[in-house]
This record gives structure tokens, sequence and C-alpha cells, in this order.
């Protein structure tokens, strides 16, 4: 419930709330684990709404195939069969064997949850396009006293020479190397368009390299703000996000969700009536098999 994450309503009531205003599903994540499952669960059935998916973090999710946690538990309450991993940290993405065992990570536990009949998403952010250190620079950046932080500016520093013009996803990028080295059967993507952007990739060549790997989009804008890596959300269309070449792609490839993300500072029932706008806006030839309000706790970022 993150784009909504200022109303003051129970979950199962902003269910509702999202469904009188035509939406076909909305996607979990936090705020989720913390309210009872089998009243959300009763809102959806009340309303024919689908959950789209879940939002966990990984550790949490290795937890709950542990039986450590109840995340597994509370999906199936709701009858929600997909987890998306979003925001893995960020000492993940520094060099290639940070990578590597991520992937790892993620394509056991893709594994695990197959058995248990739930797909594993992963949802990108602009820190996957950072390029990629050169192999051993932890142990020197350990070994070394230098500020903390060092490593991921020196990423930083790289990206933003190229964050203003959107490409394609350059080869030495953790997302490259997880797109190389996940499972492409048990592990997909949702992708964030202004991450994307954001990131210096163009989300449309993202889309086509993942190909049916993508199952879920998430819809945000955003501008160049004041500072050389510095960009601000916007209304959906009045950014730098080519948000109609992505829609275009995204319906080409048949997607599962759209999911509309906004990060405005405006109430919550104006961000869901936004949302039902955009989307009514779309011309049908575009539009994926559903639409979907993003519904994510604030504790999640």
């Amino acid at each position: 419930m993150y784009s909504v994450r200022s109303d003051p309503d129970s979950l199962p009531d902003v269910v509702r709330r999202v469904a009188a205003s035509g939406y076909d599903g909305v996607e979990f994540a936090h705020r989720f684990r913390r309210e009872p499952s089998e009243e959300v669960a009763a809102a959806l059935d009340d309303t024919g709404l689908a959950p789209a998916a879940v939002h966990a973090d990984l550790p949490t999710i290795e937890a709950a195939l542990a039986g450590e946690d109840d995340l597994l538990e509370r999906c199936a309450t709701v009858d929600c069969d997909r987890i998306v991993v979003a925001h893995p940290d960020s000492t993940h993405f520094h060099t290639r064997e940070s990578v590597r065992a991520l992937a790892d990570r993620l394509n056991d536990a893709a594994t695990a949850l197959d058995d248990r009949g739930v797909e594993l998403g992963v949802h990108n952010d602009r820190r996957w396009l950072s390029p990629l250190l050169p192999g051993g620079v932890e142990t020197l950046i350990d070994a070394t006293p230098i500020p903390d932080g060092s490593d991921e500016y020196l990423q930083e520093a790289t990206r933003r020479l190229r964050a203003r013009n959107a490409g394609k996803i350059p080869r030495r990028t953790p997302l490259w190397q997880l797109i190389a080295e996940t499972d492409p059967g048990a592990v997909w993507f949702e992708l964030d368009v202004a991450e994307l952007r954001a990131g210096g990739v163009a989300p449309t060549e993202a889309l086509s390299l993942l190909d049916d790997r993508v199952k879920m989009l998430h819809l945000r804008d955003v501008t160049p703000g004041p500072g050389l890596d510095d960009y601000e959300s916007v209304p959906h269309g009045d950014g730098v996000v080519d948000m109609e070449g992505a829609l275009d792609v995204a319906g080409d490839a048949d997607l599962e969700w759209l999911v509309y993300e906004n990060e405005l500072d405006t109430p919550p029932e104006t961000k869901i009536d936004d949302g039902r706008r955009f989307f009514d806006r779309m011309p049908g030839e575009r539009s994926p098999t559903n639409g979907s309000v993003s519904l994510r706790a604030q504790a999640e970022r």
C-alpha cells in the first residue's frame, strides 16, 4: 500500500475503495503481513478483486520457507500465488560475485516456492544499473581506511554520466547479470519503468530484452530534478518515461498486470481516482490482462 500509505483506514477498507473505483486487482506488501489475512480475503471475495502479487524482502521469504514466518500461510488465505522480491539490499549489487550470490538465493527460493505452488518475481530499481565493480574490490575497501559508501559512490558516479539519456541495458550491470544467472523458467521480473529510466535504460529496451520473463509492469513517471542524479515523480505522461512506448511493448508482450504507482504528494483518494482515469485513457489494444493499483506498505522502503 505504498502509493496510498497515508490512508488511515484498514487494508480491507482500502481494498473495497479500490474496487469501487473499477480496478481489477491489487498488489500487496508489508502491511499485508500486519493485518488479519482473513479480513483481507473477505474484502477480495466481496469485491471480486484479484490479488496480483505480494511484495516481500528475500530474508522474509526464506524465513517463511523455513517455517519461521507466516507469509506463505497469509498468501494461501487470500489465494495469492505470486511473491515479488522488492528492493534487495544494495550490497548485493557491487560485484559479479555478490550478484551471483543473490541469483543463487533467488533460484533456490524460486524452486522451493514452486513446490508449494507459488511463483517468484523480482522488482528492479536503479541501483541494478550501476556498473559492477571489479572482483575483489570489496576486500580492498574493507581493508582501506576510506569513507563508508565509497564503493557505491563509484558506481553512482559512473551511472550519472548516462542517466540523462536512456538506451539499452549495459552488460556489466547487476540487471544484466541477474537476467543471465537466474533460472528463466522459475524467476520472472516486475519492471518499474521509472527506475529503469532513472538508471539510464529505456523501458522499451528492457521489455524487449526480457520478453516473456516480464509478467508485471510498474507504471510511474519521473523528471530530472535539480541535482545531477535527482529524479522527481510527476503525473503519468508528464515526465521523461516513454510511457506510450512502454505500453505499446507491454501490449504486444501480453503482460498479465500493469500496476499503477503514484508517489505524488496528493491524497490517497485522488491517487486512486487518477490511476483509474489513467487506465481509462489507454487504448484497448494496449491494455494487458488487468490494471492494478499498487497496494504497498510504507515499511517496504
